[in-house]
């Protein structure tokens, strides 16, 4: 057999390139886990949502308002009055969160202005509503609410009879709501909020509307781990 060196050449070429190709071969191949950290697969951090971690939490809270009151398309006024009156809002509620970002509640308003100022004494507007209200937040901060419930129209009497109240009527409300949270963490929520309620009464053929706006206050988790109710830092 004829002893051919371009033979002997070729083969050590085609070793060299083959033990240059394996390990490069080797950390192209996709792997099955990442590299252990500490001994331990690590899982990827998990988004944190920008909401305030309320969901399953009792909610209670308390609001007052400014604004004015209307019959029909007139406004309520005062005609004895040397100034111009203002009506006023007050309103409670409690619920829970059932989610991070909705809230079922008992929901109560009343509102009053006053219509006469004399001598003979006061007498003031009232309306007082009693609703289940859903609350839902747009974002962490800002919040809609809306409302459906039994209205009650009075008068109250303060005279040198003394104080009494003599009802109008009996009707049903809707009441809509928007708030921005301008305190909010996971157990307190201070808002700036308007709300705008109106009621029917089929006993006088007209409907009372009432417009405010006015400071917030809700109180989630009270007496749970975590809900901090006199914490107010945002």
């Amino acid at each position: 057999m004829n002893y051919d060196p371009g033979m002997k050449t070729s083969a050590s070429l085609a070793a060299l390139a083959a033990v240059v190709m394996v390990p490069a071969l080797a950390s192209a191949q996709p792997s099955s886990a990442p590299p252990p950290s500490g001994g331990y697969y690590s899982q990827p951090p998990q988004p944190v949502s920008p909401y305030h971690h309320r969901a399953g939490t009792p909610m209670i809270g308390f609001g007052l308002g400014l604004g004015g009151m209307e019959i029909g398309d007139r406004d309520v006024e005062c005609s004895t009055c040397d100034y111009e009156p203002i009506g006023v809002e007050a309103d409670f509620h409690i619920g829970g969160m059932l989610s991070e970002r909705f809230a079922l509640m008992l929901e109560l308003q009343a509102n009053a202005e006053t219509v006469d100022d004399s001598i003979y004494g006061t007498t003031t507007l009232t309306q007082g509503v009693a609703m289940i209200a859903g609350q839902y937040w747009v974002s962490p901060r800002l919040w809609i609410k809306g409302g459906i419930g039994a209205a009650h129209l009075a008068y109250e009497y303060d005279d040198y009879y003394g104080a009494g109240s003599e009802p109008v009527d009996d009707g049903a409300a809707i009441m809509g709501a928007i708030g921005y949270e301008v305190i909010a963490t996971r157990g307190f929520g201070l808002d700036l909020q308007g709300r705008i309620i109106s009621a029917s009464y089929d006993g006088i053929d007209d409907n009372v509307t009432a417009a405010t706006i006015g400071l917030g206050l809700s109180w989630y988790g009270w007496g749970a781990a975590g809900g901090g109710a006199l914490i107010v830092v945002p």
